[in-house]
C-alpha cells in the first residue's frame, strides 16, 4: 500500500478542508515546510491540493504549486478545478507528475479521452461522494449517479487510477466510505485510492489488509499530528506473513525454451475480423510453437447472454492473470470492445502490452488511447495478402518475445 500525503491550500495557507466551506482548519504550516518535511521524512509521491481553484474562487495558487513542483525531486500530482485540457497541459509542462480531474471527469467525458491519450498514466479521477452519490463543483452539487455507475466507464476511458473520498464531516464516522472505496475497486483493474479514510495507525493496518485498496491518501490526521508520516509509512511497508501458496504469484521465465502464454485482445463483431483473428492465431502457433494463444471470446465459452458484465470480467481477469504477455489489435476497436478494460487491467498487473497495427491505419480516438497504453508497437503491411500481413506479425512478435525475455 502507498502513503501519499496531501498538502491542501487555501489562499497560500495549509489547511483541512471541511464538507462545508467555512468549517476549514487552517494549520500552522507553510506549503513550503510541509513539502519539506514529507520529502524529509520518506515521503514517495505527494499530492497537492488548489482549494481556492476547486471552489472557483476569483484567485488561485497556482503560481505557489508550480514553484513547490519545481523545488521537490519527488513526484508531485496536482488537483483542484481543473477543468480544460489546456489546463492539463500546462500543469504537465510544469512539471507534475500527474493530473487529477474532479468534476470534469463527470461532465465531459470526452475531454477525459482525450487527456488520458496525451498523457498515458498520468490522469488519475477524484470520484467525491456524499451518502453515497457523487458530488461535483468542489462538493457544493449532488449528481444522480453512484460511484459504481461511473468507474467503469472511467476505467474504459484509459485513466491511471481513481480517488474515492467521502464528504461527510471531518468527525464523522467513515467506515461507509472504506466499505465504498473497496467495493469499487472490486469493479475495475486500475488502481483505486482512499481519501480522508485515516485517523490512526489502525486505520492504515485495517485498510492495508484490503486487498483492493492501492493506496491512502492522508492529509488531517498528518497536518494535524495525529500520525506520523514515518510511522504510516512503516505501517503500510509491513510484509504479510500468512500468504498461502496459491496466493503467490511466480514471474515467468520465457524465452525460445519455455512456454510463452499469450492473451490475444481483438473483440471485434464483425465476422470477418473474427476470421481474420483466428487465422492470425493459427499462424503465431505454427510459426511459434513455443507461444499459446488464446482469444477470449472464442476460446471461454462464456454465455454472455445470462452472465453479468461483472462475471464476464472475471473470467477475462483470470486469463489475463495467467498470460504472460497481451496482443492487441487496435485497428477496428469498437466502442462496446472490452480493450480498454484488458489493456488497463494488463497494464495494472506489468504485463507487457504488443499493439499490432498497419502502416496504413487511420487512427480514431479509441486506437490512439489504446495505442498509448501499448509498450510495443507492431507494425504490418495492409493489402489482399492477409497471409502475407499474418506473416510478417508473427516473426516480429517472436523476435521480439524472444529478445524481452532471453
Amino acid at each position: 500500500m502507498i502513503i501519499i500525503p496531501e498538502i491542501q491550500i487555501q489562499d497560500g495557507k495549509v489547511i483541512t478542508r471541511a464538507a462545508i466551506e467555512g468549517d476549514d482548519i487552517i494549520h500552522d504550516i507553510t506549503p513550503r515546510q510541509a513539502v519539506s518535511q514529507f520529502v524529509a521524512d520518506g515521503a514517495q509521491v505527494l499530492q497537492i491540493v488548489d482549494i481556492d481553484a476547486a471552489r472557483s474562487k476569483p484567485a488561485n495558487n497556482e503560481a505557489l504549486i508550480k514553484d513547490l513542483i519545481n523545488e521537490t525531486d519527488i513526484p508531485v500530482q496536482v488537483a483542484g478545478g481543473i477543468r480544460t485540457l489546456s489546463q492539463i497541459n500546462d500543469w504537465f509542462e510544469a512539471g507534475a507528475a500527474r493530473v487529477v480531474l474532479g468534476t470534469v471527469a463527470i461532465t465531459d467525458s470526452p475531454l477525459v479521452i482525450e487527456a488520458a491519450s496525451r498523457h498515458p498514466g498520468g490522469i488519475i479521477v477524484h470520484l467525491a461522494t456524499r451518502n453515497g452519490f457523487v458530488m461535483i463543483d468542489g462538493w457544493k452539487t449532488q449528481t444522480a449517479f453512484m460511484p459504481q455507475d461511473l468507474i467503469r466507464d472511467l476505467q474504459m476511458t484509459g485513466i491511471a487510477g481513481v480517488i474515492h473520498k467521502g464528504t461527510e464531516r471531518l468527525d464523522s464516522e467513515f467506515d461507509e466510505a472504506v466499505a465504498l472505496t473497496e467495493q469499487m475497486s472490486h469493479d475495475v483493474s486500475i488502481p483505486v485510492y482512499a481519501s480522508g479514510t485515516v485517523r490512526t495507525i489502525d486505520d492504515i493496518a485495517r485498510q492495508r489488509y484490503l486487498p483492493n485498496i492501492n493506496g491512502v491518501i492522508i492529509s488531517h490526521a498528518l497536518m494535524s499530528g495525529d500520525i506520523a508520516l514515518k510511522d504510516a509509512l512503516q505501517v503500510a511497508a509491513e510484509k504479510e506473513t500468512n500468504l498461502e501458496p496459491d496466493s503467490i504469484t511466480h514471474n515467468v521465465n520465457m524465452g525460445i525454451h519455455h512456454g510463452v502464454r499469450a492473451y490475444l485482445a481483438a473483440y471485434n463483431s464483425s465476422q470477418a475480423a473474427r476470421v481474420w483473428n483466428l487465422a492470425l492465431r493459427d499462424m503465431l502457433t505454427e510459426d511459434n510453437p513455443y507461444i499459446e494463444v488464446l482469444i477470449p471470446q472464442v476460446d471461454l465459452d462464456l454465455d454472455t447472454a445470462i452472465m453479468s458484465q461483472r462475471e464476464i470480467q472475471a473470467c477475462y481477469e483470470e486469463e489475463l492473470d495467467k498470460a504472460d504477455i497481451v496482443i492487441v489489435i487496435l485497428e477496428g476497436v469498437e466502442a462496446e470492445a472490452w480493450t480498454g478494460f484488458e489493456c488497463g487491467y494488463a497494464r495494472a498487473h506489468g504485463k507487457y502490452i504488443y499493439g499490432v497495427t498497419s502502416d496504413r491505419a487511420v487512427k480514431g480516438p479509441s486506437q490512439q488511447r489504446f495505442e498509448a497504453m501499448c509498450d510495443e508497437l507492431i507494425h504490418f503491411s495492409r493489402g489482399d495478402d492477409i497471409t502475407k500481413a499474418h506473416a510478417e506479425i508473427s516473426h516480429a512478435l517472436a523476435t521480439r518475445v524472444m529478445v524481452q525475455n532471453q
